[in-house]
């Protein structure tokens, strides 16, 4: 059995997220629902991701994107983030450090999320429960949408934050 930490709430699963990105030297790869980038920039996490990207890391983010979060997309692709739209998203969020340090859940509605809420999410530094969550984001990542291409689908012009 993998030893971690259960991670009850939305606001402690942003915490985490970003002791992730912080720590992170190399890479952070995220699947997460749009309404978690909008709370995920309104706690500083955007910042984080920007200074990894200037020490020489990447960061690749998987996302729905529809029109109600063409602002928050830009803002994390503004930052130097890559990102690719999935269909359908299907409720799970995942970030992962350096192949190292994740957290994840399953089945969130994000629509409704509120800080407080409770979720049960899975906070390890495991690196074979990093590996086996890259090999599901490696996946879904190859067959997403470039962010770009998806906006111009929606016929939205992104927004520049810089």
């Amino acid at each position: 059995m993998t030893s971690g930490t259960i991670i009850e709430t939305v606001k402690d699963a942003i915490a985490v997220a970003s002791t992730i990105i912080e720590s992170a030297e190399k890479e952070v790869c995220w699947l997460v629902p749009a309404p978690l980038l909008v709370l995920a920039a309104h706690f500083n996490l955007n910042d984080k991701s920007r200074v990894l990207i200037q020490k020489g890391g990447q960061e690749r983010g998987i996302t729905e994107i529809s029109p109600l979060y063409i602002e928050a997309v830009s803002a994390v692709i503004d930052i130097g983030v890559d990102i690719r739209h999935m269909e359908r998203y299907g409720g799970t969020f995942m970030v992962v450090g350096d192949g190292r340090q994740s957290i994840s859940s399953m089945d969130i509605n994000a629509q409704d999320l509120s800080l407080n809420d409770n979720i049960v999410a899975f906070w390890t530094e495991n690196p074979d429960y990093a590996a086996y969550l890259l090999s599901s984001f490696e996946s879904t990542w190859a067959e997403a949408t470039n962010a770009q291409k998806r906006m111009e689908e929606l016929g939205a012009d992104r927004p520049s934050h810089l």
